[in-house]
């Protein structure tokens, strides 16, 4: 018996066309960002959605709103905001490009990176954000001892819902990455695209990821 949790990455953002850190900080739904959360509803048809949660970052909660009204099954129509699902917060490197921010923290591991992924690829994501956190000038990016809590603390909210339940977070990329790489049986998730699904399995034992960076409920492609 699990709980089953569908985590969907919020819709393209301007800062996301621009390759910039968006962490806490927002930029409104692209034209196209409002069609990945509507594809992402009806894409999710076939299922009962018995909860709807979202970060409490307008993108988020934009998604969840655009995500559930193209959902022909729900009556629902907003969702239920949480902290627990916000992005990473990069201090201040938001609104930096990914590339300076990759750069600095690269710098400190003795490399120069100038994306974030080959930092991941090479040192893995706590390490990168515990890289950001001492390359924060203000020492104010999540490092991964704050993000294991965080981590936690969601998996533990959701596991307080019924049995069988179907819930769907509309969340953000970096903390749906973190969350695969700290529960799944890898260290290597690739970043998620914009409106991509990932399903965990709840257990009060464990978090299993059933798939990973999907555009569709059918796993397509080996994860």
């Amino acid at each position: 018996m699990a709980i089953n949790v569908y985590m969907v990455r919020h819709g393209e953002t301007y800062f996301n066309m621009f390759a910039r850190l968006q962490g806490w900080s927002d930029t409104p739904l692209t034209a196209k960002g409002e069609e990945d959360a509507a594809k992402v509803g009806r894409e999710l048809a076939p299922l009962q959605i018995d909860y709807l949660f979202s970060s409490d970052l307008k993108r988020a909660v934009d998604t969840a709103r655009i995500l559930i009204k193209n959902h022909p099954k729900s009556t629902m129509t907003e969702p239920t905001q949480s902290k627990l699902f916000r992005e990473v917060f990069y201090g201040s490197f938001e609104g930096h490009s990914n590339e300076e921010g990759a750069i600095w923290a690269s710098h400190l591991a003795g490399d120069r990176m100038r994306r974030l992924s080959q930092v991941i690829d090479k040192y893995g994501m706590p390490k990168l954000h515990d890289l950001l956190h001492e390359a924060d000038p203000a020492h104010l990016a999540e490092d991964s001892q704050q993000l294991d809590e965080r981590c936690d603390q969601a998996m533990n909210f959701l596991r307080q819902l019924p049995d069988n339940s179907n819930v769907v977070v509309a969340s953000h990329g970096s903390i749906i990455r973190y969350i695969a790489c700290r529960y799944g049986e890898r260290d290597d998730y690739e970043g998620p695209g914009n409106g991509a699904i990932m399903k965990l399995s709840l257990s009060p034992e464990e978090v299993k990821v059933d798939f990973y960076n999907q555009k569709t409920l059918e796993i397509q492609k080996k994860f």
